[in-house]
């Protein structure tokens, strides 16, 4: 089952999201709450897992963004809906996997959970930051800073330039709608930018292996070979 949180400050605003939302699924089982506060929201996630948060970024007059940079640091996807469209580009960089302005109306909504499924953000909206939890803080490391994901279970591992470690809350397969179209996954536990790869290596017997600008060697699926050396020219 499907569990999402709407965070919507009028609620006759969030009945009818939810409605539209439960159109959407159809008859995929889903359980939706609705949270009109940023406090009561807050509150909720400390409890309860979800797997989608449809935000509102303006929240009483409170900004939606300080639950934004926490969420994006948790295992679910985050989309906005808000007439605040001015930062629209802040919040794809953050790590939101769609933002859809007010009015809003089903289609998009319908094009904004298609995205769960998708290997890569539209061009123009993937992130520019991680944001991880380091205790009760979030920390926000750039992109830029990673060398490579591995699959750590339900967790990614973000290992960084200086040979740094840190855990990033989300699956490896959610992570890959929210990455850029130079990322791809060349292995089940692994992605990188491909703009990294200096050269692709065989040992035989179907075994092969990219070796990376930092030095990394890391396994590629042989069902992802072709692709990948397609894309390389090489």
């Amino acid at each position: 089952m499907m569990h999402i949180l709407i965070v919507e400050d009028e609620r006759p605003t969030a009945e009818d999201i939810k409605l539209l939302v439960k159109q959407i699924l159809k008859k995929e089982a889903a359980s939706i709450h609705i949270e009109t506060t940023l406090d009561d929201a807050l509150a909720y996630l400390e409890t309860k897992p979800i797997d989608v948060m449809l935000l509102d970024l303006n929240l009483n007059s409170k900004d939606g963004f300080q639950l934004l940079k926490k969420a994006v640091s948790k295992s679910f996807h985050t989309i906005v809906i808000s007439a605040n469209i001015n930062r629209a580009i802040e919040a794809f960089e953050y790590g939101v996997l769609d933002f859809i302005p007010k009015p809003y109306n089903i289609e998009r909504i319908k094009v904004a959970f298609a995205r769960l499924q998708s290997n890569h953000a539209v061009k123009g909206q993937a992130i520019k930051y991680l944001s991880i939890k380091k205790g009760h803080e979030v920390k926000v490391i750039p992109i830029e800073d990673v060398r490579f994901f591995k699959s750590a279970n339900i967790y990614v591992e973000l290992h960084l330039v200086g040979n740094r470690i840190e855990i990033y809350d989300k699956a490896l397969k959610k992570l890959t709608p929210l990455l850029p179209f130079n990322y791809m996954r060349i292995h089940k536990s692994f992605i990188v930018n491909i703009d990294a790869v200096t050269e692709i290596l065989t040992s035989g017997r179907g075994k092969y292996q990219v070796v990376l600008k930092s030095g990394d060697c890391l396994p590629v699926s042989r069902y992802k070979v072709a692709e990948l050396k397609k894309i390389l020219n090489c």
